[in-house]
């Protein structure tokens, strides 16, 4: 009797031995209410995480508006060419003053023209190795605040005036917000749409919407100055000199949304 003692304790010493050595047992949940599983870990490393069940459901959202412009800037550039520096820069100042006049016989205020770039350069001629034969001055000049009705107007009179190019001609919209405000709404919804259908086809109970980001965007076709545009809209002519076709402007919302699940 003593000896089986004495062997059914060396055996639990062993054992006591082992379970101190190699692997250790350790316990992991991978969520409330799922059963539990064993894994092993080495000796002397952490146990992992728990590793919880994503309760969300991210969809995009993304709606175009169309509205009407009802203003425009037009961006002018006038050059001159001269032998000489000082000569071309006189010959352009010159140009551009009577664009000046011009703009503001058509009643366009001061605080809407801006000298918006200038440059003088020399020419080369470079069949003489480079020989300097003349110069250029450019100054570039930004008329915003113009009604839509008087814009073929401005056109014409700037172009009789001694305007050599027009950069660009851009047409603005005073109820942008207005009309991205809507396209944001819209693009809610359709985020709400997609996520049920997503909630829909998975089994899964849709909740309310936990987090809302909206995308940048292009407002480059925004006015603001909404006094201007109704001192204009009495203003301006019924008729245009010059044929300016505006069409719509896009106003777009892009948003992502994390909507809760059950």
């Amino acid at each position: 009797m003593r000896r089986k003692i004495c062997t059914f304790g060396a055996v639990c010493a062993l054992l006591l031995t082992a379970c101190g050595k190699g692997n250790a047992v350790v316990q992991t949940s991978s969520g409330a209410g799922q059963a539990s599983n064993m894994e092993q870990v080495p000796e002397g490393m952490p146990a992992r995480p728990e590793r919880t069940e994503s309760q969300t459901i991210t969809v995009s959202g993304r709606e175009t508006v169309k509205t009407v412009p009802d203003m425009a800037e037009i961006v002018y550039a006038v050059s001159t060419q001269e032998k000489d520096a000082a000569a071309c820069q006189k010959a352009n100042t010159e140009k551009v003053n009577q664009l000046l006049a011009a703009l503001k016989a058509l009643g366009i205020e001061e605080k809407s023209i801006q000298t918006s770039g200038y440059d003088i350069s020399p020419r080369y001629d470079w069949d003489k190795n480079g020989e300097i034969v003349g110069y250029e001055a450019t100054t570039q000049v930004t008329v915003s605040d113009i009604s839509l009705a008087q814009v073929g107007e401005v056109l014409e009179e700037s172009v009789e005036s001694g305007v050599n190019q027009v950069q660009s001609l851009a047409f603005l919209a005073s109820d942008y917000d207005k009309s991205y405000q809507e396209a944001l709404k819209m693009a809610v919804n359709q985020a709400q749409e997609k996520a049920q259908a997503l909630a829909d086809a998975s089994g899964c109970t849709l909740g309310r919407p936990i987090h809302i980001t909206e995308h940048g965007s292009d407002q480059s076709t925004r006015y603001v100055n909404v006094n201007a545009v109704q001192s204009m809209r009495k203003e301006a002519a019924a008729d245009m000199s010059m044929s300016v076709m505006a069409g719509e402007i896009d106003v777009e919302a892009s948003i992502s949304v994390d909507f809760a699940i059950q």
